[in-house]
């Protein structure tokens, strides 16, 4: 079931204390109307929130303003209470994980440099990151004895997105951006990821962010989804709210294709059973 008690369609798992706040939040650019329009967002702590929405609809903008990799002309970000513009921006990333689409591992360093990177820059001890880089191996399935030795080069596509994945953890941070992070991959690899991600969200007790063009990827993994269209954030809730509750003929239409899929693909497999007897 899509909507229902699935593996991961349950009950909201986060304590209500909010982490993130996106107050009246616009976004622009030179030469183009305004990326993200008056958006304004919370999110919980412990909570894995999807932003959906068709190419150019303001999703990587929203995400990029949270960690300040872009300044929103107009509005504030608050987290755990406090102007993100009062800290330290170079802390401020450093202390916030993030999954790049582009995965982009540094190609002259070796997958054990990569996963480190961040510690190094924060001076952590030689033997702490080299713990931690093992730790962190384990826990994306990267068990190979020699893996921190290679570079990405010699990595498949689902290895380096894992790569990704933890080096965004490395510095324990508890809160993780991820943008299209499974993106590129094919179906049976990002079908692994997927049900992997929500294992670490949950056993990290991360509040996640991701930004997604796959619906059924939002349903299948998330609490929330906020649905966003021409720099608008739409609506926000669970995905049966979405589907049953909201007016808006977009949301309405966009939560209702994991549904037809899934109909398409009853009917042509049972048409297909008919058909061998």
């Amino acid at each position: 079931m899509l909507f229902g008690s699935g593996r991961f369609c349950q009950p909201n798992r986060f304590k209500h204390t909010q982490l993130i706040d996106l107050q009246h939040i616009t976004v622009s650019y030179p030469g183009r109307s305004a990326a993200v329009k008056d958006l304004s967002l919370r999110i919980d702590k412990g909570e894995l929130l999807a932003i959906v929405g068709e190419s150019g609809s303001g999703k990587t903008s929203t995400l990029k303003v949270i960690n300040r990799l872009i300044e929103p002309a107009s509005g504030s970000v608050l987290i755990d209470g406090i102007d993100s513009t009062s800290l330290d921006q170079v802390e401020l990333r450093r202390s916030i994980g993030y999954v790049f689409q582009e995965i982009g591992l540094f190609p002259h360093l070796t997958i054990e440099e990569n996963i480190g990177l961040v510690p190094t820059l924060l001076n952590w001890p030689r033997e702490r990151i080299k713990a931690r880089v093992n730790e962190l191996l384990g826990l994306v399935g990267l068990n190979e004895s020699d893996i921190g030795e290679r570079y990405p080069a010699q990595l498949s596509g689902g290895q380096q997105q894992r790569v990704g994945l933890a080096r965004a953890l490395a510095a324990r941070p508890n809160l993780l951006l991820m943008d299209e992070p499974l993106g590129a991959l094919d179906p049976l690899t990002r079908e692994t990821l997927q049900t992997e991600l929500v294992s670490i969200h949950l056993q990290l007790g991360l509040t996640t962010v991701m930004v997604t063009h796959d619906i059924v990827e939002a349903v299948l993994m998330a609490d929330r989804i906020g649905v966003m269209r021409d720099g608008v954030l739409l609506s926000v809730g669970s995905a049966s709210e979405l589907l049953n509750q909201v007016e808006d003929d977009y949301v309405r239409s966009l939560m209702s294709k994991p549904k037809e899929q899934a109909d398409r693909i009853e009917d042509i497999l049972g048409k297909a059973g008919k058909d061998r007897n």
